[in-house]
């Protein structure tokens, strides 16, 4: 039996007017869907990341193979989809029947480095980390261990981190008590 979710999605792309690209919409939308899926079971913790640096996905026959291209805004990201590529494919075919032979990656250029279908333009934020306000003697304490690195950029980024990390962490320990 068919899922009937499917069956719904392509009742709504007939109603667009054109049935050919009724039709193309509602495969890239499959397509990009199956893409998520397959990268949520592959990566599972890190699977946003992830799809957050995808830019689009695609499944196309190129010259009689079926082929799966997929566009990422960063090459560290292409190579780790290139190291999963075989884990992606088997997934794809394991998950849906989706039976892919080739698998492009490649690292987008000019404006379409700017185009995430994965990222939830309405997503809410997260919520801000509540920070304590640090004593002198913590002040005191960040500067010293900072004090030590010679580099004036690295020492105020060092500051500036361990700050935060120790407010946060005195915020949560007060939350807690």
């Amino acid at each position: 039996m068919k899922n009937v979710g499917a069956n719904i999605e392509s009742f709504i792309a007939s109603l667009m007017g054109d049935d050919e690209q009724a039709r193309i919409n509602y495969r890239a939308h499959q397509v990009r869907k199956r893409y998520r899926t397959a990268i949520e079971s592959v990566y599972r913790d890190t699977a946003d990341l992830f799809l957050d640096h995808t830019n689009n996905v695609y499944i196309m026959d190129k010259d009689g193979v079926k082929t799966l291209i997929v566009y990422v805004d960063d090459s560290i990201f292409a190579a780790e989809l290139n190291a999963q590529r075989e884990l992606i494919k088997l997934k794809l075919l394991e998950l849906f029947g989706e039976q892919v032979e080739e698998f492009d990656i490649h690292v987008s250029r000019g404006n379409w480095k700017g185009h995430h279908p994965y990222v939830d333009e309405g997503a809410p934020e997260a919520p801000a980390v509540p920070l304590a306000p640090l004593s002198e003697s913590e002040v005191e304490a960040v500067e010293e261990t900072g004090g030590r690195v010679e580099d004036q950029r690295v020492r105020a980024a060092l500051e500036k981190a361990m700050s935060a990390d120790l407010a946060r962490k005195k915020a949560e320990n007060e939350k807690v008590n």
